[in-house]
């Protein structure tokens, strides 16, 4: 406009669909125009009946009559005939025949440059799509002759096959004309748009609304003002003077002039297009084309012709790289064609399309069940729609989809209640249990409860009643409700009654072997019984539910009476395709590693399969066991991070039976940290009668705090106070102490003799990780005391070479120390001294004084601790003070004592002193040597 107005003129071709702006955009053009002083002319190509010729030409040529005689001009005489066509006033100037139509562009092009002659003239044509070819012919030639002129010709027109689409190409290929495609709006100009329409600030714009204006509208400006209008009419959107925010549960109708819009662009493709894109519409927002001719009995070339009217229209278009799939351009567009029909209309197509997807995809494989489902409930087969809704939920259990699984079948059962009979409600509430059981979501199936009484009927088979119930009781195990669990249990039994096969029982049996895990001897008969009876029936899950409660019952006593119940699991599990089985071995089978070597890296790798599956109990009891190794490896943080998570993903998901666990990880990160207020607010949740985890706690934390706070009388309390845990009901792991360190601090009074130290080595649970340190140390001290001072060395070093657990490690040298120095074994001072930077870095005082105090009286010069020390690490574990280290770094120069001496303020005979000092404890040669190694020193310490 700026060069028109500078007598540059030109052509520009606006382009885009219905709604996008080509209007809204030449009105904006029109006003800037007459602020600028151009002169301004706007015509519109008719809409409704037959294209009148040149009508937009003389709507926007009219008004010059109007307001001066522009024809009176000098140069606008020879042409006055023509124009005569146009401005009805001079219809009586001219020649009795029609002008040929290059003269007619001439004069309009003519009649536009006096008219902007001095200010630039703006010439406005909408609607290009609906003129007649005379006025196209005059738009061309002008494009072609617009360049010297001050004159900009302005032309909207939708982007579909048409003369006026085809001229505007031609105008931009030759340069004659610039074309302009309108793109929909990006998310930020819809938040801008919203922002303005509702008076707020952009930051404002709650993200919920503008995700669903950008989905529903598609970026389409008409529609994103006029669905906001409607969802603020509708009460769904509150505005405050905070921002914005929806309302759930409050509808939001397609508005009026969206549903006529949709349906004049509908109109548009014939009606043979209008009945596709309505039968499309009933299919679904997404739909696929061969279902679709199929459905309709249409021919192969008119549905694509259709189909290609309706992409160019802008009402749908091609989904992804799938040739057979397409989708409407906005979901608004498939409503406001849904609400046109009929429901009689709806259900037949919907039927005639339950038909074509049969017999395309005959078993409906895939996402076809689910897909055909939709179309069943249109079509008012409301018990068939449930049927395909619970098959295609089986399939995603079965396929480890348990997010996908779970949702379906709750979409199934929440339809089921619309006058479903009541046997088939039953099948559809034990396959929802089953996927809500697998994915963890304990609370969300227990609140499923109160359906148990509308079952209760003789169309329900008593098996499938009773597999409810077992159902209801591994959710019951799951929530820590073992009263609720065992009650269920009760009903299922009572359901099958005495004469039950034991294919019926097998899965009571599993679940009783899991709830009567604190009496092992009958827990261990049920799981036998259950394991055997579902594998010669056929019942593969049943069978490793069984095969769990073994290994779960032989853990107790150590690894290897667990490990082939898992691996008979996992065995299991592969052979009948069950990934969220073989992924619960595959984690067990890892616990087992971890147990027997503190490698915790299979387990890492089970909880993201677990994650992957969507397996949310699973994946919080193996982060469970994280966060304990996390503990037990003395980092604290990463384990309280875990504690915070799994404790609000079980209230979440409703998981009360890892809470126990969870109170001994941080019972552990207390006692091990020496916190004695913060141990007992742990232990208090653990201390009731029949709580397994309670010896663990006692033996695994208050134990090691009790030492931690130099008390060893208090820590064999609680070693004794952990067995009678253990003895009234069993802990799930035997690391409660009695293969561990209780068996350690027998030994370092000598109450206890080498044959009981074998002994309890060579058990299975004295191999476990936990245990296996402290016995080693214990048999060290065993050796040691028989005089074989090489083995027992040997036995701590290995030790030390793979330090899992350092507060156990130091803490254990430390008690081991004074027996080796008795006994000339080992490098008790070694210990003592990296035991007693541990523990001083840790912030646990009391060993760090002991561990001063023991080598003071072996000897060992111990420097004094100054706050904020500067002697590096790896010297002070080897006694060198801060004077000492400060002649040390001097020595990196070669200097001699004297100007060591002086530099420090010191004597001559102090500096040798301290060299003599630093020989001894770098175990270096000669003073040469001490220099190079100050020299290295040096560069090691050396700050970036």
């Amino acid at each position: 406009m700026d060069q028109a107005r500078a007598g540059c003129g030109g052509a520009v071709f606006v382009v885009g669909g219905d709604g996008l702006g080509k209007s809204r955009l030449t009105l904006e053009a029109t006003h800037h125009g007459r602020q600028a002083g151009m002169a301004v002319l706007v015509g519109r190509a008719g809409s409704t009946g037959r294209a009148v010729a040149l009508r937009p030409l003389t709507e926007a040529l009219a008004p010059l009559s109007r307001t001066e005689p522009v024809l009176e001009h000098a140069s606008l005489r020879p042409y006055r005939s023509a124009l005569g066509r146009l401005i009805p006033q001079d219809l009586s100037v001219g020649t009795a025949g029609p002008p040929s139509p290059v003269l007619l562009a001439e004069a309009v092009l003519r009649l536009l440059s006096v008219t902007g002659a001095g200010r630039g003239c703006l010439l406005a044509l909408e609607d290009l799509h609906d003129t007649d070819p005379a006025t196209l012919a005059v738009v061309e030639y002008l494009a072609d002759n617009l360049a010297d002129q001050g004159v900009l010709l302005l032309a909207t027109l939708r982007a579909e096959p048409g003369p006026a689409w085809d001229l505007a190409q031609a105008l931009g290929r030759r340069c004659s004309g610039t074309v302009l495609r309108l793109e929909p709006l990006s998310r930020r100009a819809v938040r801008l748009l919203v922002a303005s329409r509702l008076g707020l600030a952009p930051e404002r714009i709650a993200e919920p609304v503008l995700d669903r204006l950008c989905r529903d509208s598609a970026g389409n400006p008409f529609l994103a003002a006029e669905l906001l209008r409607a969802m603020l009419d509708s009460g769904n959107l509150v505005v405050h003077d905070d921002g914005c925010r929806l309302v759930d549960g409050v509808p939001t109708e397609v508005p009026p002039t969206v549903r006529r819009s949709v349906t004049d662009q509908a109109d548009r493709l014939g009606p043979a297009g209008r009945h596709l894109l309505t039968a499309a519409a009933v299919i679904g927002e997404r739909f696929p084309v061969s279902v679709l001719g199929l459905a309709l009995k249409m021919g192969q070339d008119d549905l694509l012709r259709h189909l290609r009217a309706a992409v160019t229209a802008g009402l749908v278009t091609a989904e992804g790289g799938d040739h057979d799939w397409y989708a409407f351009r906005t979901m608004t567009t498939a409503v406001a064609l849904l609400g046109q029909l009929t429901p009689t209309d709806r259900a037949a197509l919907a039927h005639q399309a339950v038909d074509a997807v049969n017999e395309l995809h005959p078993g409906l494989p895939g996402d076809w069940c689910r897909f055909t489902a939709r179309l069943t409930r249109l079509a008012g087969d409301v018990p068939g729609a449930v049927r395909l809704l619970a098959l295609a939920g089986r399939r995603d259990l079965n396929a480890g989809r348990l997010r996908s699984a779970a949702d379906t079948l709750d979409g199934a059962w929440r339809l089921a209640a619309a006058g479903v009979d009541v046997a088939l409600r039953a099948d559809v509430l034990h396959e929802l249990l089953c996927a809500l059981l697998e994915s963890g979501e304990a609370g969300r199936g227990l609140r499923l409860l109160d359906s148990l009484d509308d079952l209760c009927h003789p169309a329900v088979p008593p098996e499938r009643l009773a597999a409810v119930h077992v159902l209801f009781a591994r959710l019951a195990l799951l929530a820590g409700r073992r009263t609720d669990a065992a009650a269920q249990l009760d009903s299922a039994r009572t359901l099958l009654g005495p004469g039950a096969s034991e294919r019926q029982t097998a899965p009571v049996d599993a679940v009783a072997a899991h709830l009567g895990l604190d009496a092992p001897g009958r827990a261990t008969r049920l799981a036998t019984r259950a394991a055997a009876a579902a594998e010669s029936a056929g019942l593969p899950g049943v069978a490793c539910l069984g095969w769990q409660a073994r290994g779960v019952l032989a853990r107790r006593t150590g690894p290897e009476g667990a490990q082939p119940c898992f691996t008979r699991m996992r065995r299991i599990a592969e052979r009948h395709h069950l990934p969220l089985w073989r992924t619960q071995a595959a984690a067990l089978l890892a616990e087992q590693r971890w147990l027997l070597t503190g490698d915790a890296d299979a387990l890492a790798r089970s909880a993201e399969r677990a994650r992957q599956l969507g397996a949310h109990a699973l994946r919080h009891a193996v982060d469970v066991r994280l966060a304990w190794d996390h503990a037990l490896r003395a980092e604290y943080a990463e384990a309280e991070r875990l504690v915070e998570e799994c404790t609000t993903d079980a209230q979440r998901l409703g998981l009360g039976e890892s809470a126990p666990l969870l109170s001994l990880v941080r019972a552990v990160c207390a006692g091990h940290r020496g916190r004695r207020h913060e141990l007992d607010a742990a232990l208090a949740g653990l201390s009731g009668d029949g709580e397994p985890v309670a010896a663990l706690a006692h033996g695994m934390a208050a134990a090691v705090c009790a030492l931690l706070e130099e008390d060893p009388a208090r820590a064999r309390r609680e070693l004794d106070r952990a067995a009678a845990y253990d003895a009234g009901c069993p802990a799930p792991y035997p690391l409660a102490g009695q293969h561990g360190l209780a068996l350690l601090l027998a030994v370092l009074p000598g109450d206890a003799d080498r044959r009981l130290c074998g002994d309890a080595g060579g058990t299975p649970a004295g191999r476990l990780h936990w245990n296996r340190q402290f016995v080693l140390l214990a048999r060290a001290v065993l050796l040691g005391r028989r005089g074989d001072r090489e083995a027992a060395g040997a036995t701590v070093a290995a030790l030390r070479r793979t330090p899992t657990h350092p507060v156990a490690l130091h803490l254990g040298l430390r008690l081991v120390a004074p027996c080796a120095h008795a006994d000339r074994w080992g490098e008790p001072v070694d210990w003592l001294r990296g035991a007693e930077e541990y523990f001083r870095l840790a912030g646990v005082p009391a060993p760090a004084r002991a561990c001063r105090a023991q080598l003071r009286d072996l000897g060992v010069v111990v420097p004094h601790r100054r706050i904020g020390s500067r002697v590096p690490q790896p010297l002070r574990m080897i006694g060198v003070t801060e004077r000492e280290y400060e002649v040390l770094q001097l020595m990196a120069d070669w200097s001699d004592n004297r100007s060591i001496a002086s530099e420090l303020f010191i004597s001559p005979r102090t500096v040798e002193k301290h060299v003599a000092s630093l020989i001894a404890k770098t175990e270096q040669a000669n003073r040469a040597a001490l220099s190079r190694y100050a020299a290295r020193v040096r560069e090691e310490v050396r700050p970036d």
